[in-house]
């Protein structure tokens, strides 16, 4: 009995030992991606600059040593384009010099360990959100694991050192966005100021949540000199903080932020992409393109029980917009703090969303980077959760339906693996995921380097060309120094080539140019293949 009272007390204790134990075991399975590169050469870019200000010489001489050794990444140098966050990627760069972490392998594998334990972080902090904001445990443990289980979500918090980390900060930020809302203090302000901070020196786009909670605390009923002293210190402890965490502004903190403000907004790099099978170029999609993504790579149970959150919060508010009267004593936007929570959730969510899709905002290969909004999503899911136990009788069968399938997005998980960020789900036919783009982040660069080791077994260098424009050199440094020895890219340079890797991924439409065509005198060996779709195929060259 004892035994049970103490797993009962200690049950999302267990839960959260779980996964962060699956975690770690998995993290070694997932590949290099495309940004990972220059995401470590600017951390050791700022690294660099900020130990000029410290009295750690030979520190400073060891990152710069790493530094000049990094090469070969597809982003603007960070001597012209200074201006991305580096919360992750600075930090990550210290300890890589501190620890003196020499292979490549060993380094790419500490960054994907961190980027996992900061989402696995993020999640102990949604679990506190809800937990504060609804009383059935069953829609808390579900909620929970709606968080941590959309299968393209679950993926990139392995190696998605931008979206999934400002994801990460960004739910954090939302907990004490809540509290300092909830019980408004120095200390709760100096906490919530930190982490906004935070993720806006990651993104400027962070800049939403200080602009939400002043626009909250205006329309809140408070005396507007207690207003305005509250907002002073808002900004004055949020610039301060942004302005420690984030090196660019150090010069010039003013010029530098609204030059930045300025570039993000404008800053376009314009290239193709495939959606819906055709190709459009990046600052020119249809309106439907982030609707679309988000519809066909959201597991249904989490896309089901949001519109049903998201229409009972638009509404309520209806409802309550039309009883706002100055001669009522309820005439607020909300009735109680559970309420404004909801509608605080449900301000960000619509504001950012139909932002980006009204002003044509630029946005590169699915809508990555509005993950973020992934936790909103889940927060109005649990609205919809919280409704089924109120207003359905036969709540059992509904939650034990809910619970299916909540299993089945996690053998979605397991079926995809490592290969998560390849996930639809069941309103695309698999016929019509040829026409979106696939892996994108060049993810099976890894196992197909393996596959080619495991196919030639000897000490002869193997020359490989890429029908495709992902750098699949990158991922040569998931190899043991011996493997690395043997592999040769040679590019779109076929003539020298004894195999070729094709992912289906162009920058070019593929339809009209030749420039990834496969020469004639290569025949198809291989491919991988997940849910009868194609992730890699392996050319080789006839005799």
């Amino acid at each position: 009995m004892k035994a049970i009272n103490f797993f009962q007390k200690n049950f999302y204790f267990f839960i959260f030992l779980i996964y962060f134990f699956i975690g770690i075991s998995i993290v070694e399975d997932y590949g290099i991606s495309i940004d990972e590169e220059f995401q470590r050469f600017s951390g050791f870019y700022w690294l660099c600059y900020v130990l000029e200000f410290l009295p750690f010489d030979s520190l400073r001489i060891e990152a710069l040593n790493r530094l000049n050794d990094i090469k070969g990444f597809t982003l603007p140098n960070p001597n012209d384009f200074p201006f991305y966050g580096v919360v992750f990627d600075l930090p990550l760069a210290f300890l890589e010099t501190v620890f003196k972490v020499e292979s490549s392998k060993n380094y790419f594998l500490m960054r994907h360990q961190a980027n996992f334990l900061i989402f696995f972080i993020s999640s102990i902090y949604f679990y506190l959100i809800i937990k504060s904001r609804f009383k059935g445990q069953i829609v808390i443990f579900f909620g929970l694991l709606l968080y941590i289980s959309s299968p393209r979500i679950f993926g990139d918090s392995f190696y998605n050192n931008k979206d999934l980390i400002f994801l990460s900060l960004v739910t954090i930020s939302l907990y004490f966005f809540f509290e300092t809302i909830n019980n408004l203090n120095i200390r709760n302000l100096i906490l919530f100021s930190f982490f906004a901070a935070l993720t806006s020196a990651l993104r400027i786009l962070g800049l939403f949540l200080p602009v939400s909670f002043l626009a909250f605390l205006i329309i809140q009923k408070n005396p507007f000199k207690e207003k305005i002293f509250n907002s002073f210190l808002l900004l004055t402890f949020f610039l301060s903080f942004l302005i420690l965490l984030w090196p660019y502004l150090w010069s010039s903190p003013l010029n530098n932020f609204l030059y930045s403000f300025n570039i993000f907004s404008k800053y376009i790099i314009k290239i193709q992409m495939l959606f819906n099978g055709d190709y459009i170029y990046s600052n020119r999609l249809p309106m439907s393109y982030l609707p679309v993504w988000i519809l066909i790579t959201t597991p249904l149970i989490t896309l089901l029980l949001f519109m049903y959150g998201f229409v009972y919060c638009l509404k309520r508010l209806y409802s309550r917009v039309l009883k706002v009267k100055d001669d009522l004593p309820f005439n607020d936007f909300w009735r109680g703090k559970n309420e404004k929570k909801d509608l605080i959730v449900f301000f960000i969510f619509n504001s950012i969303f139909f932002y980006i899709i009204l002003s044509s905002a630029v946005l590169y290969t699915g809508w990555r980077h509005l993950y973020f909004l992934h936790s909103f999503m889940i927060y109005l899911a649990c609205i919809g959760l919280n409704l089924l136990s109120i207003n359905f009788k036969s709540i059992k069968i509904i939650f034990f339906s809910i619970g299916i399938l909540i299993l089945f997005t996690f053998y979605e998980i397991s079926k995809y693996h490592p290969f998560q960020s390849l996930y639809f789900n069941q309103l695309i036919q698999k016929t019509k995921k040829k026409d979106f783009e696939i892996d994108y982040w060049g993810l099976a660069g890894s196992k197909f380097l393996k596959e080619i080791l495991a196919l030639e077994n000897s000490n002869e260098r193997i020359n490989i060309g890429v029908a495709s424009y992902i750098p699949l050199e990158r991922s040569i440094k998931l190899l043991n120094d011996n493997e690395k020895k043997l592999i040769n890219i040679v590019g779109q340079e076929y003539n020298k080539a004894k195999y070729i890797f094709n992912n289906n991924l162009s920058e070019v439409n593929k339809f009209k140019s030749k420039k990834y065509l496969i020469p004639s005198n290569f025949r198809k060996i291989s491919d991988y293949s997940i849910n009868q779709f194609i992730v890699y195929e392996i050319y080789k060259k006839i005799n």
